[in-house]
């Protein structure tokens, strides 16, 4: 038994050794390149796994460099978008600026033409029932103002005063169906009187219809329509409108409506003759 063991170890030995002469062989034998056989076996044997581990680690660098620069990219968009709603806001400021300084340039001009003593006044409320048309403005009985006082704009007569207090009043509109002011054709000089009516006309805006005005009276569509200072309410000459239409209306009088100037709606800033 102990015979075989020998032997067994024997050949084992033998088997290691030659096996050990065989790497040292290949280990000095040059494969080509200045690389051994042996280098060459290993470097085979594992470039396909390194080859692999490289592209997973390429892969997650160029993940993570494309999110870094993406939210690079989202952040400069965040500012750059706040910047655009600055400046946009900036420019709508302005623009605002600049109308409103188009409109008190026209109302300050107005009141240097007007022979009249004024006050300037802001529109503060509208009250815009469908027949009953009035605004508030920011300035009252402390300012010199009295009840029927006529609301001029650079576009046309606005109306007058019927309520007062110390620092606001209450303005009727010439729209409105219960005014009512002396008019004359200022082409012409056929006097008649205008009021709001009921209802709208096709712009939108509400027509005044001029009332009085006998059949044959000398009035044609564009004729313009001014104050004729005769219901001692509205100073003389001021525009009132233009004339859209003539027709025949009821008895020996004509049916006339008229355009007004002064644009009721838009209106933000006023002239009140004291």
């Amino acid at each position: 038994m102990a015979a075989v063991l020998d032997a067994r170890r024997s050949r084992f030995l033998l088997v290691g050794l030659v096996l050990l002469h065989l790497v040292a062989i290949s280990h000095q034998v040059d494969g080509g390149g200045g690389a051994s056989l042996l280098q060459r076996a290993i470097f085979g044997l594992f470039t396909p796994l390194q080859n692999a581990v490289s592209a997973v680690v390429r892969g997650i660098s160029g993940a993570w460099t494309g999110y870094v620069n993406l939210r690079g990219t989202r952040e400069e968009n965040g500012r750059l978008a706040e910047r655009v709603r600055t400046l946009e806001t900036l420019l709508q400021e302005r623009a605002y600026l600049a109308r409103e300084a188009e409109r008190l340039r026209e109302l300050l001009g107005l009141r240097e033409i007007l022979p009249l003593d004024t006050v300037v006044a802001e529109v503060v409320t509208r009250d815009g029932l469908p027949w009953y048309r009035t605004i508030t403005i920011d300035k009252g009985s402390d300012d010199g103002l009295a009840l029927e006082a006529p609301v001029i704009s650079p576009t046309g007569v606005v109306g007058r005063i019927i309520a007062l207090g110390p620092r606001a009043a209450k303005v009727q509109l010439l729209q409105d169906r219960d005014s009512a002011a002396g008019v004359l054709i200022e082409r012409s000089r056929v006097s008649g009187v205008v009021s709001g009516q009921v209802g709208f006309s096709d712009t939108g805006s509400s027509d005044l219809v001029m009332k009085c005005v006998r059949d044959l009276a000398d009035v044609v569509a564009g004729d313009v329509v001014v104050t004729s200072g005769q219901d001692r309410v509205y100073p003389r000459g001021l525009v009132v409108g233009r004339v859209r239409s003539v027709g025949r209306g009821a008895g020996l009088f004509k049916e006339i409506l008229v355009e007004p100037s002064a644009r009721f709606d838009q209106v933000e800033e006023v002239l009140v003759v004291k």
